[in-house]
């Protein structure tokens, strides 16, 4: 059995707009390299939050800037300081 170890290298925000419909989708996804015992790696991603806003629930929470603050306070807390 080989040996697998992970390490986490960041997440990152994939968002997908749908003008037709008025919908945002946020998409948070972890990234990690896979290390086999022969040092061989791949990269795994996990997705950690996926949620879809309405326009007016995006007002609702204080618009499309403070969505991404709140997303990012959560889940990147040390990036672009």
């Amino acid at each position: 059995m080989k040996y697998m170890r992970k390490e986490f290298i960041k997440n990152v925000l994939d968002v997908e707009v749908n003008g037709f419909a008025c919908k945002v989708r946020y998409i948070v996804r972890a990234m990690y390299n896979v290390i086999d015992d022969d040092g061989f790696a791949t990269i795994e991603q996990k997705v950690i939050e996926d949620v879809t806003l309405s326009d007016e629930e995006i007002e609702e929470e204080g618009g499309a800037s403070k969505v991404l603050e709140d997303l990012k306070e959560c889940y990147a807390p040390l990036c672009c300081n």
